[in-house]
């Protein structure tokens, strides 16, 4: 017993050491609006520009190549840059003053134009363009307004990016917002700016499920992120931003709200009266961790943020229990408050937290080197899956083997690092044991899985 008592505090002392070796870096002093990583090399990376400005890095942020599109200059803001899951050299970029949805299929070197709609309002937030987790060549793109503030659309692709249709979806002209997949029912959900969630269960009818009523639509607030945590997919986060600092009928504006059970009801859990952006999560161990980053559009007449946001960057190790603030922790490059406003959050497979704001692009990342592979520990997590798709986070590239307990070899999948979707529909209600295997034999993970009938 004593042992066993040294063992974890051992544990402990050791996760809290490796807690304190994360630090704050600065990859780019440039404005940066989105960030994505390659899905099957973490070290490769895209940002998100202002005035047709492409970043790229190969080595996890120690270098960049810049990619001019069309040509250099102009307020166009790259607020969208979507990687392929299956072939990681088709990009999709989009964003605000650029009025068209571009395709590169060989990583960037050469561009084609796929989708011009009629007007410049494409692509509302960094959540924008959504992919079907086990049809990766089907892709649904929002649009943030029609035409002469008419009824906004949605446009999909079933071949990757190449072609797309029109999916005119709602009836009412209010602006489309974010969207966001469920992993459980693979559920394409979509939130308006007027706080109106729908889902499609085909990714063509579409129901409505919830109505935040959030103050002062559409002068002041919208949805601008939405996400579903893959590990456990009834629990989801939405960040409402703010532009006046105003209430309605004492209600409070912006914040984090919280749903548990899929999206049907949410609460206000954190920063009320707080205009937020961005909102991300990762699994870190048996904990979830939360980041939000806050956004300011107005300064006042002393140029400061009109509404507290700009600047604001929390993480949670606790799943939004208790929040530990960043703000002055980043390198900031610049002064200035206003230009701190935070565009995009997002977790690498490994747990770097990449943070893009028109102050550069800022990673929290592990002591080991800014995307390199942690070690990770090859003790079976357990987990209880009611639906037919797992949607697993591969901390590296290798084969998944699955086992009927108690030692029958059933199914293999080869998975990449990062965010995978594997289709347990042919396997039967039961209790398996998964393990995820490097090419040089090393076990990185072990899972116990309970399929639920």
């Amino acid at each position: 017993m004593h042992c066993r008592n040294l063992a974890h505090v051992f544990l402990v002392l050791t996760s809290l050491a490796v807690g304190q070796e994360r630090r704050w870096v600065r990859l780019l002093d440039d404005a940066v609006f989105t960030v994505a990583i390659n899905p099957e090399n973490p070290r490769t990376l895209y940002a998100g520009g202002l005035g047709h400005r492409l970043y790229r890095s190969t080595d996890g942020g120690l270098h960049w190549d810049t990619l001019i599109v069309d040509y250099p200059g102009g307020a166009a803001q790259f607020l969208d840059v979507f990687i392929h899951r299956r072939d990681t050299a088709v990009l999709l970029v989009g964003g605000s003053g650029f009025g068209k949805l571009i395709r590169s299929s060989d990583g960037g070197r050469s561009w084609q134009e796929v989708l011009v709609p009629e007007h410049s309002l494409l692509l509302p937030s960094g959540a924008s363009i959504v992919a079907h987790p086990l049809h990766p060549d089907t892709i649904v793109v929002a649009e943030y307004i029609g035409p002469g503030w008419s009824p906004p659309r949605l446009y999909r692709s079933q071949d990757g990016g190449r072609t797309w249709d029109t999916l005119d979806v709602f009836p009412e002209p209010i602006p489309n917002c974010a969207m966001a997949v469920r992993w459980d029912s693979l559920w394409l959900v979509v939130a308006r700016c007027d706080g109106a969630l729908f889902v499609s269960e085909d990714w063509r009818q579409w129901r409505q499920i919830a109505h935040l009523r959030l103050p002062g639509f559409p002068q002041e607030s919208e949805i601008p992120d939405l996400l579903f945590v893959p590990e456990q997919p009834r629990l989801g986060f939405l960040a409402v931003t703010f532009l006046f600092d105003t209430t309605i009928a004492g209600r409070p504006n912006g914040g984090l709200y919280r749903t548990t059970d899929g999206g049907y009801t949410w609460e206000l859990i954190a920063f009320p009266d707080t205009s937020l952006w961005a909102v991300a999560s990762h699994r870190q161990g048996s904990e979830l961790e939360l980041a939000v980053g806050g956004f300011t559009l107005y300064p006042d007449t002393l140029g400061r943020p009109l509404v507290p946001g700009s600047g604001i960057v929390r993480i949670s190790p606790d799943g939004g229990q208790r929040w530990i603030p960043h703000d002055d922790s980043l390198p900031w490059v610049e002064a200035d408050p206003i230009y701190r406003r935070v565009w995009r959050l997002k977790y690498s497979p490994t747990g770097t937290l990449y943070v893009a704001t028109e102050a550069g692009l800022y990673a929290w990342e592990h002591g080991v080197g800014i995307g390199s592979e942690l070690p990770t520990a090859a003790e079976p997590s357990a987990l209880v899956l009611n639906g037919t798709v797992w949607a697993v986070r591969a901390p590296c590239t290798g084969k998944l083997s699955l086992w009927k307990l108690p030692g029958r070899l059933v199914r293999q999948y080869t998975l990449t690092a990062g965010m995978q979707y594997v289709d347990l529909s042919p396997l039967a209600a039961g209790v398996y044991s998964a393990e995820l295997q490097r090419a040089d034999g090393r076990v990185c993970r072990r899972w116990l899985v309970l399929r639920l009938p």
